[in-house]
């Protein structure tokens, strides 16, 4: 198929077919539609900014071109792919979703009426300026994310998630397009006859694999996209050839970005070449709305803790040379005997012995002959100094009167302490280090918590920047009754100057699916600052995580 614009005309050949159709501009589509001006066109077909004339509002129209080659009946079953799917999209209704209004049909061919929104692409404003800040490119992410996780739950995989797909308006409004139409027209990533329809450089793995489409690809793409929104380029790069490019999709070799900053580790986990890896759409939304400052305390979070290193004393005498046979246990596999040694080589290369008594008693994993190895002679020992007489009983003096003051401190302190234990409660232990113990009731519709990183992040960003109404509404229905009211939520976190955490690692899972997240928090007030450890009880519901315990 071909495009053609002669004048005002607008015409498309099907080659096949030779049959000619022609669209003009002020044409009236469907007896209603009335075409102003083509706004785009690609291999899918041609985008009208258009005039519902029946309720006067400007609206979209994407007039859909079946691509040539196919026989009659595939044509026939493309057309009603196309009708059956816009219909799916058309149940979507999402401020960040462009919504479709209608399904028309012009000389056989599918017509969608869809919502009009005076934008730029993404697509044209990273042609313009190459990158975006990763601030900007996380706000980008959150809406499109948002908008997908809705069409997850509704039943609709959007399969084409791309710049091209993704339209900026003013204030920062973002909303996605095409829902599903690609894969029902038969114009997905690999055609029936095995050549490529378009770029497959947004492209999950698993579809360069030849696998079908689900949510986890429309994770990926996603990612995808925002990598080339802070890198300037998509992933896999820009081969014009498509089979090589198809093949570095299928590798899912990925470059780790470097302008992305705290948005680095957001973008590997979208783009994790195993889809059962990589996070929910839902997932994907929430932490692309945590600001940017805290995604790098995430980050931090989520790096491994560092070796502690070993404290080097100096030998206090020169060691005797091993023989060479003794080095063997050094390339072998370590065993439980080994695990005094450090664990990398390179600190193995930079320990120094400590001191004889310690050589002594290590394992060793092959014993050498007896005859190999020569002992260190013994020093001799010095003689021993004769006790004074008077010395000693002069120091058994002094111990007693320390032992007769004690005790009488002692004494003293317990008659006195006697008297407040009737008016004392016993000490209760801490709660700092586990979950609120306070009744809670069984949340309807809880679902097992299986992303340990989602909620990790979740108790971060919670114990953040977050506002008081983003706070509360972190909070699932036991952690909210924990305050009683958002009266007393607000009193408590308004004490703080300001709040932060760090290390939400060590997440351990509870019977009943959620899990407990442990994390250390600082806050602080007019009398100075507070390093506390909590742990907090996070539960899913509906796709999102929410703290279900006491969280103060």
């Amino acid at each position: 198929m071909r495009l053609v614009r002669p004048g005002s005309l607008l015409s498309h050949v099907n080659v096949e077919s030779k049959e000619c159709r022609v669209i003009e501009e002020g044409q009236l589509v469907a007896d209603r539609y009335r075409l102003l001006e083509t706004i785009g066109s690609g291999a899918m077909g041609v985008v009208w900014r258009a005039k519902d004339e029946r309720l006067g509002r400007v609206i979209a129209i994407k007039h859909l071109h079946v691509r040539p080659g196919l026989s009659a009946a595939q044509t026939d079953e493309a057309r009603r792919r196309a009708m059956r799917e816009a219909r799916i999209a058309a149940r979507l209704q999402h401020r960040n979703a462009i919504a479709m209004l209608d399904v028309a049909e012009h000389d056989g061919d599918p017509c969608l009426v869809m919502e009009y929104l005076e934008s730029q692409s993404l697509s044209a404003v990273l042609a313009e300026r190459g990158t975006l800040p990763p601030e900007q490119v996380a706000s980008i992410g959150h809406q499109v994310a948002a908008a997908l996780a809705a069409a997850h739950a509704a039943g609709i995989v959007h399969r084409d998630v791309k710049p091209g797909n993704i339209l900026l308006a003013g204030e920062g409004t973002v909303k996605i397009t095409d829902f599903g139409i690609s894969r029902a027209l038969g114009d997905g990533t690999i055609t029936e006859t095995g050549m490529l329809a378009g770029t497959p450089a947004y492209l999950a793995p698993e579809i360069a694999r030849g696998k079908d489409p689900g949510h986890a690809s429309d994770v990926f793409s996603l990612g995808a996209t925002l990598y080339h929104a802070v890198e300037g380029t998509p992933p896999f790069g820009l081969n014009p050839n498509p089979l090589a490019l198809l093949h570095a999709v299928a590798s899912g070799r990925i470059d780790r970005p470097q302008n992305a900053g705290p948005l680095t580790s957001t973008l590997m986990s979208l783009l994790r070449t195993e889809p059962e890896n990589r996070p929910t759409m839902a997932e994907a939304a929430a932490t692309l709305s945590t600001p940017t400052d805290q995604l790098a305390q995430l980050a931090m979070a989520a790096e491994p803790q560092t070796r502690p290193v070993r404290p080097v004393m100096r030998p206090q005498a020169p060691l005797p040379a091993r023989p060479a046979e003794q080095h063997d246990w050094r390339s072998s596999r370590p065993t439980e005997q080994d695990d005094w040694r450090p664990a990398r080589p390179t600190e193995q290369d930079d320990w120094r012995p400590t001191r004889q008594a310690d050589h002594d008693t290590r394992p060793v994993r092959h014993e050498p002959p007896a005859t190999a190895y020569v002992p260190e002679p013994k020093r001799p020992a010095p003689a021993r100094r004769q006790p004074d007489p008077v010395r000693t009983k002069l120091i058994a003096a002094v111990v007693g009167v320390l032992l007769l003051i004690g005790g009488t401190i002692a004494f003293i302190a317990m008659n006195a302490a006697k008297g407040d234990t009737a008016d004392a409660s016993p000490p209760s232990s801490s709660s700092s280090d586990r979950p609120s113990t306070t009744p809670s009731t069984a949340v309807t519709g809880a679902e097992k918590v299986t992303s340990y990183p989602a909620a990790g992040e979740l108790v971060i960003a919670y114990y953040g920047k977050a506002s008081l109404d983003d706070r509360w509404n972190m909070l699932g229905p036991n952690g909210k009754a924990a305050f009683a009211d958002r009266a007393a939520f607000d009193e408590y976190w308004g004490q703080f100057k300001y709040v932060s955490s760090r290390n939400a690692r060590g997440v351990t899972a509870n019977s009943d699916g959620s899990v407990n997240v442990p994390v250390d928090v600082t806050t602080s007030t007019a009398a100075g600052e507070e390093m506390k450890k909590r742990t907090v009880k996070v539960i899913l519901v509906g796709g999102k995580h929410l703290i279900d315990s006491d969280s103060r």
